[in-house]
């Protein structure tokens, strides 16, 4: 039975691009290090339930009545978590969302 063999640090040296990154300084993780990181915003205006009777029947026209309110605030999500909350607005011919409130930071 041939055995492999245990190789050290001598035997088995890092390479060069290991060895040089090693001299790098470690960066701490804040911030600054995410200010350019693109993140997608989900708002959501609010939810209906519907049998598959009633959904099969929608047609071009056809109107679904939301569980918000008129006054209701929508909640913009981030990676399924609401990060905060506000109202719709008009931004020429777009949706927009004026925030009212910011999840505190912890």
């Amino acid at each position: 039975m041939v055995r492999p063999s245990i190789m050290t640090d001598k035997n088995n040296p890092l390479p060069a691009t290991a060895d040089a990154s090693a001299a790098k300084p470690i960066v701490a993780i804040d911030q600054e290090l995410f200010r350019d990181v693109r993140v997608d915003i989900e708002a959501r205006l609010g939810r209906a339930e519907l049998s598959v009777d009633a959904l099969m029947a929608l047609k071009s026209g056809s109107v679904v009545t939301l569980s918000t309110g008129l006054a209701d605030h929508v909640d913009l999500y981030v990676n399924d978590a609401c990060v905060a909350r506000g109202e719709i607005v008009a931004v020429g011919d777009k949706f927009g969302v004026r925030i009212v409130e910011v999840a505190a930071k912890q």
